[in-house]
């Protein structure tokens, strides 16, 4: 989805044709924009064939399709709740003509090109990361107080569909998933188990809630949190890895299947089949919020859902739509050495309402049962939302503010001291967050603890073993050493994750094995079991 702020000077600078008929691939025009005070051209992609339109108060949505309809426009969805339509140009009229004819309007207060959104993800890199997220933001101590389970939180993934038939995915569905066709007016159906127009939305969905403590796969940041789907691509625009599929068709989707999927959810916030909802959206484009997609994140803050969103991958100094919209938690990436990722996007909006989670090289689940590393912002978000959800399951009671407030008063400041426009409030600690809201155990001197997850090991299905030192425990200047029970130096590790493997690369066998972690002040030791 490629989403860019609201357009000073537009000029047609290319029209794709339409696609066959019943494909509902998205349909795209690039926009050319002309800044008025700098001269600097952009360009933007709006969807064919429509515009956001804002009829006056006063105006009945009839009164306004009679007025449209003798020139060919007809009014193709209305969000009363948002207060816009949908409005569906003929078939002759390019954007650019089509919003020149509807400002015209008198019926108009506003119309804004039907914006282009996509997946916002870059190329994985050769695995080789896992799950080194979960120690870094001490997952596993979280662990310890809250997994999720206590009571319903759900991460509703607006995306491009999640593989519903996923082993670590099928039965953390919950609710009614739903697929939004990107069209004029949005063509709504039950996507029920949920199906994928391409492998992104299943990576999202594993990264923030991946069925856990199950001796297999991945572990979610929430091991109770459940998952619906809210697919706003088509399946006909998308390749697997979700390029563009052969032809002039785009895979992305548009503000008006983005705006239906929050108007489902909206009143589905604190039902018994959801409880509390986590939107996470992992798509966008450098921008501005439009008005459209503004009122209807509004709307669903209003209603107290909380809402998270990528900050973007261009490395640049300016936040994606729709991280950068009011409302909505804004998640920028930091990499295996806790350094902000260099495609990482980064903002004034970070000031107020942003924080970093790892996003390079996340291992999670991929199409087909299978798993992949995934980098990209797309996956720093969810792993946010999966702490919100923890966070939020520890105590129901709170709002999404005071969970927000105990993310961003928790995140381990990474930065210039305090929030900075690249980690925002820091990189989520979601051990600290949850015991912001919960009482956790202080440990008395001599007895920090370190811990190794998952135990037993078997590194053909976790891929990476991690550790983990209790709270009170200094870091600085770590170390770890893993030995066989004998007391032989198996390998001596530079990160917290080790892939089970020795100092020459080759695989250790089966056996119970000693690690001892070391700092500048403290030192731990522990055991754990291995199985090939």
């Amino acid at each position: 989805m490629r989403l860019y702020g609201k357009p000073a000077t537009f000029a047609l600078a290319a029209l794709l044709l339409l696609p066959p008929a019943g494909a509902y691939a998205r349909r795209v025009e690039r926009l050319r924009r002309v800044s008025p005070a700098s001269g600097a051209v952009t360009h933007i992609e709006a969807a064919s064939g429509s515009a956001l339109v804002r009829f006056r108060a006063g105006v009945s949505t009839a009164a306004a399709a009679a007025q449209l309809a003798p020139a060919g426009f007809s009014v193709a969805r209305t969000f009363s709740r948002f207060g816009w339509s949908i409005v569906a140009f003929p078939e002759d009229y390019g954007v650019q003509a089509g919003l020149d004819f509807l400002k015209a309007q008198a019926a108009v207060e506003w119309a804004e090109p039907n914006r282009v959104f996509r997946a916002r993800r870059v190329p994985a890199d050769p695995y080789a990361g896992a799950q080194y997220a979960l120690a870094r933001v001490q997952a596993f101590g979280a662990w310890e107080y809250e997994t999720g389970v206590s009571s319903r939180v759900t991460v509703a993934v607006i995306d491009t569909g999640i593989d519903g038939a996923h082993p670590e995915l099928a039965g953390k569905l919950s609710g009614t998933s739903r697929a939004f066709t990107p069209v004029a007016s949005p063509v709504v159906s039950d996507d029920q188990p949920p199906t994928a127009a391409c492998n992104h939305a299943t990576r999202v969905a594993g990264a923030a809630a991946a069925a856990s403590d199950n001796s297999a796969g991945v572990a979610g940041i929430s091991w109770g949190a459940r998952l619906i789907s809210m697919k706003v691509f088509s399946d006909a625009g998308c390749t697997e890895a979700c390029a563009d599929a052969a032809g002039p068709f785009s895979c992305s989707t548009d503000e008006g299947a983005i705006a239906a999927a929050v108007s489902e959810l909206i009143p589905q916030h604190n039902t018994p089949e959801l409880g509390k909802v986590v939107i996470n959206i992992s798509l966008g484009s450098p921008g501005g919020c439009s008005p459209g997609l503004q009122t209807a994140l509004n709307a669903a803050a209003g209603a107290g859902l909380m809402i998270f969103a990528a900050a973007g991958n261009d490395g640049a100094p300016v936040i994606d739509s729709p991280a950068n919209c009011n409302n909505v938690y804004a998640v920028a990436a930091t990499d295996m050495q806790d350094q902000l990722a260099s495609f990482s996007n980064y903002g004034a909006e970070m000031l107020a309402r942003g924080l970093a989670a790892p996003g390079v090289e996340i291992y999670t689940t991929d199409l087909n049962a299978s798993y992949a590393a995934a980098s990209g912002t797309s996956f720093s978000s969810p792993l946010a939302a999966g702490v919100a959800a923890l966070v939020w399951s520890a105590k129901p009671s709170n709002t999404a503010a005071q969970v927000f407030d105990a993310m961003k008063t928790s995140a381990d400041d990474l930065g210039p001291a305090g929030p900075d426009t690249g980690y925002g409030w820091g990189r989520v600690n979601a051990y600290k967050a949850v015991c912001k809201v919960v009482p956790c155990r202080s440990y008395a001197a001599g007895e920090k603890k370190a811990s190794a997850y998952p135990n037993p090991f078997r590194p053909a299905s976790h891929r990476l073993l991690a550790f983990k030192t209790a709270a009170g425990f200094d870091n600085a200047g770590l170390e770890i050493k893993i030995y066989t029970a004998e007391g032989e130096l198996v390998k001596k590790l530079s990160g917290l994750t080790w892939d089970g493997r020795n100092e020459y690369g080759a695989e250790v066998a089966s056996g119970v094995y000693v690690f001892r972690v070391r700092s500048d002040l403290d030192s731990a030791t522990g055991k754990f079991a291995l199985l090939r």
